[in-house]
Order: C-alpha cells, then structure tokens, then sequence
C-alpha cells in the first residue's frame, strides 16, 4: 500500500502518501479523508496531484496541513491557495546533503592548527566563505590568520572584524578572548562570558552560522581538550547542516571528538584525508559545472530539442550537482554522457527547472487573427483535428478549444496536445489555475476578441478555477517528442509556438518535416513570434508578424 496512516493522541491523522498514479490508489487516498477530521498529510517524492485530489484538499483546506519534499508540488500547490511545508532535507541522504554546501565551518583547539592547514590547503578555488575557531591564549597576540594565509592562494585569510559583510572566497579567523557570530550576513564580535569555558567559543558561532546558513553549512569539529562545540552540533543538523567529525585515532587530544560523537549528531567521522578528498570533490565538480555549463546546455537542446541558458543558472548548478551523488559519478565528463544518453535521467534532472511560462491567448492579437481569418475557414470541414506540439501546462490548447467554441466548430474539433514533459502534461490535464492567472487570462481574451464571459468557461472554487468538461474533453493530452517521434496524425492546424526557438538548423529541418508530413493540404503552421521559419518549402506566409503559415502542396 503506497498509503501509511498514524493517529497522533490528539487525534490528528497522519498521512504519508508515496504514489497517486492509479485509480485506486486516488480512489484508497480520497476515501481517507472525512469532513470532520484533521489531517497532516505528507506527500514524499510527487511531483505533481491530479484534479480530485486538489479538489478535494480544496474542501478540506482548514483542516490540513500539508508537507511535501518535492519543490515542483509545492510551487504547483501554492500557486493555488494551499500553505505548503517543504521538507526536502528530511529526505535527503547526507551524501546528497553536503552537494548544497556553501559555508565551512572548522572549529578545534589542542593539536587543530595542523589539521586545519590541511584542510585550507586542499581546498581548490571556490566562492566558499569558511569561519575557523581555535581555542587560543587571550594574552598573546594571535598570529592564526597569517599562518593559515601562507597554506592557500585561493583564499583570503584574515582575523574577524565586527560589522564586517561575510564575502566569498574568504577565510575568518575568531580573534583571542573574543566571540564571533554571523548575522543578516555580516560577522559580530562579543565580549560575552566565556561559553564551555572557551572564548571563542565554537559552539557559539556554529550555532550562529546553523541558523544563519542552514542547510549550506558544513560543520567540521578536529582535535582538542573539552566539550566545546558539542551542543552546537544539533542546531547544524535540525537546519539541514551537515556535521564532520575526525577520526579520534589521528589525534593525542580526543575529548573533543570523543565528546562531539557521543551526542550522535554527525554525519561522518572521517580521517583528514578523507574530509579534504569529499570537499575537493564538492568544490571541483561545482568548478567542472561552471566551466562546461554552456556547453552542457547546448547540448541540451539539441539532443532534446529544450533550451535552459536563460534559465537561473544558480539552480541549474545547484540541480546538476545534487544529481552527481545519485548518478554515482565523480566527474562531469561522466554526468553530461549519462544525461545525455538516457532520456529518463534527462527528464528527472530538468522537470524541476523547466518553468513552462505561458497564459491563456498569450500574444492575444495571433489569437485575434486566428479566430478572425483562419478558424472561419474550418466551418465547411467535416473534421477539424488540431495539433499543439510543446504544449507545456495546457493553455494554449484550452485557448484553442474555447474559440471553436463561441465558433460552434468545437463539437467537431479534436485537439492532440503534446509535450515531453510527464508531470506538465498532467498540470495541463487537471486545467486548474490560480485565481491570479485568472485575471490575467480575462484581460488576454478580451483583448484576443472573445465574444461571452470567460466565466463560462471555467467552474470557480475559493482560491483557483478549473477549465469546464465540456472544452476537456475535447483536448487529448499525451507524451510526444518532436526530436524522436513521428507523425501522430494529418492536422488542419499545428500549434508549435516557443519550443524551436533554439533549435540549430539540423534540428529545424527535422521538426519542420514532421509538421510538413503531418498537415493536410492547405494546412496552417503557427509559431512562436519570436521563432523564425524563414523560406520552406511546400509552404507560404500568410501573416509573418504573427508567424502563421500554410501548406501549399503535398
């Protein structure tokens, strides 16, 4: 059963869903949930819930709360009106973890110096900021910060100054008989007392930096007398941290270690060698990734016809290396092959960065010279059948379909909408929108030259509207991709707008053929306005601002 269910002694229910593909498995959630109950429920590794289910969360909303560890599920649910708990770390192995990692933290105090120069000498050029706190006599002057210097030319080494912004590619040292804490990103010194009869205090500032940085920090606690930094090591983890601690056998002075271990709250105990070998391959692959990003993602889109250089390249990054531990390669020579040869694996790694941005009649004045000049000539065909190639989360087709509606060609009309994407494919088939997409698609259709209320054809809920049956179930939703799929059908009219624009021309030419094959005569080809068909064959401009195109012979 993909359903696991828990009565708290309050009585709440708990929920722990892992699978909604099925019938029965909906019809098994759906049955769960009554009216008079309330409800945590958690859905782990869903990417996105079918239209019953969203409706029935919808009734129910006061009653639960919902957490998700998926960020495509929760964007789709808050889009939507629902407060959504994201819980990705709580499933997240620690090798995984340690990929988000932007912040180091080494604290120690007897024999830590060494191991600390190990440790900064190893590193590679990185934009790590990394905070070292060693236990240190308050009535010297400390010379730390230039020793630790002298180890690495990738780093700038210096003693913390209060109100100082914590940059990049740099090491703080915490002065002698002084605490140092992280805050709104700047370093503070106190003067408090002595914390685990240590100023500075380890588990003072990694408790700050837990809070501060969460789940990119990484926690390392090497040789020393004492309990300090123990009790910090809870809040790293509770914030998504993850927490190293040496070996005890390559130190003289063990409590430290000894003390850390005994709360439980690590991650790894690793020699030295080992802790500089997992971060030199963090910080490489991340070096490897912006180096060949660019052309990664060229790659990209001409094996799959999907364009990601505009998209946030921070999330790409961050993306691409959670996905080096699960592919169970070390460089990205390896990665890129494996993504780029197993179409699954490109679909997993990319769905979540795929934004699919469009509107019901984006660009209104195509729609305008659509419904005005090319959807009147249908009325004399006994069939219309429509193909809307990259029809991401369905308005397109639903903007289609609405217009050969108020045309009264509708009951005649099939639409075939297709898309690479599985998850988007089901966002198109629930139909659900925001309410604040909603406006948005009023003004679009008015301005396209739609003749009723759009209200009519939508039903409305309190936070979100869903397309109504009658223009459903006229639209076939399924999986298609134009770089290795044939013909589906002999179409009156392809939709294709936004999905080519950067398509090199070997690409083009082969798309452009399927939409060739797949016209009848006289058919019309309309593309994205900023898309260029330039001279083809078998083929004439009928409007070229608006990219509309027909077929002029077999």
């Amino acid at each position: 059963m993909k359903i696991a269910k828990y009565i708290t002694p309050e009585d709440t229910i708990q929920l722990l869903v892992t699978s909604l593909h099925s019938k029965k498995e909906i019809k098994e959630f759906l049955s769960e949930l009554k009216d008079n109950n309330i409800y945590e429920i958690s859905f782990i590794n869903i990417k996105i819930l079918p239209a019953k289910v969203i409706i029935r969360l919808q009734e129910l909303k006061e009653k639960i709360t919902i957490t998700v560890n998926k960020t495509r599920l929760k964007y789709y649910l808050r889009d939507l009106g629902f407060y959504v708990i994201l819980q990705e770390n709580k499933y997240l192995k620690k090798e995984d973890r340690i990929r988000k990692v932007q912040y180091l933290a080494l604290g120690g105090s007897a024999g830590s110096l060494k191991k600390f120069m190990q440790i900064i000498q190893a590193l590679p050029s990185s934009t790590l900021s990394i905070f070292v706190v060693m236990h240190q006599k308050s009535d010297i002057k400390s010379s730390l910060a230039e020793i630790l210097q002298r180890s690495t030319n990738h780093y700038k080494v210096t003693e913390a100054v209060s109100d100082t912004k914590v940059m990049p590619s740099t090491i703080y040292v915490a002065p002698s008989n002084r605490h140092m804490i992280v805050a709104g990103g700047f370093i503070f010194l106190t003067d408090d007392e002595p914390k685990n009869f240590s100023k500075p205090s380890i588990s003072t500032t990694f408790e700050s930096l837990a809070y501060e940085y969460k789940d990119s920090l990484l926690g390392v606690i090497v040789c020393g007398y004492g309990a300090d930094g123990s009790d910090s090591l809870s809040h790293i983890r509770k914030n998504g941290g993850v927490v190293i601690i040496e070996q005890p056998y390559e130190c003289k002075a063990t409590p430290m270690l000894e003390n850390a271990i005994s709360t439980k709250e690590y991650d790894y105990i690793l020699s030295i060698e080992k802790i500089n070998q997992l971060l030199y391959n963090h910080l490489n692959n991340k070096n490897e990734i912006d180096m060949y990003l660019d052309k990664f993602l060229d790659d990209i889109y001409i094996k799959y016809g999907y364009d990601y250089k505009h998209y946030n390249k921070n999330h790409i990054v961050r993306r691409i290396t959670h996905y080096f531990h699960i592919l169970g390669v070390n460089n990205f020579k390896d990665f890129s092959y494996k993504v780029l040869h197993d179409n699954d694996i490109f679909k997993d790694l990319f769905l979540d960065i795929s934004i699919n941005v469009t509107t019901l009649f984006r660009n209104p004045l195509t729609y305008k010279k659509l419904r005005d000049d090319i959807f009147t000539t249908f009325k004399d065909k006994d069939a219309i059948k429509i193909w809307c190639a990259g029809c991401s989360s369905g308005e397109e087709p639903y903007s289609i379909a609405i217009f050969l509606k108020e045309l009264n060609l509708l009951d005649k009309s099939l639409i075939y909408a297709t898309d690479l994407n599985d998850v988007i494919l089901q966002h198109a088939t629930n139909g659900i929108y925001s309410n604040e997409n909603y406006k948005l698609f009023e003004e679009h259709y008015k301005e396209a030259g739609g003749t009723a209320k759009l209200k009519d054809y939508f039903t409305d809920y309190e936070d979100f509207s869903i397309i109504s049956k009658d223009i459903k179930e006229k639209i076939l939703f399924f999986r298609h991709n134009l770089v290795t799929d044939g013909t589906l059908n002999e179409f009156q009219l392809i939709f294709c707008r936004n999905v080519i624009i950067y398509f090199d021309e070997t690409l083009k030419t082969r798309v452009f053929n399927l939409f060739d094959d797949s016209l009848a005569k006289d058919g019309i080809l309309v593309l994205g306005e900023s898309e260029s068909f330039d001279a083809r064959e078998h083929f004439t401009t009928i409007d070229n601002k608006h990219k509309i195109y027909k077929k002029i012979s077999e």
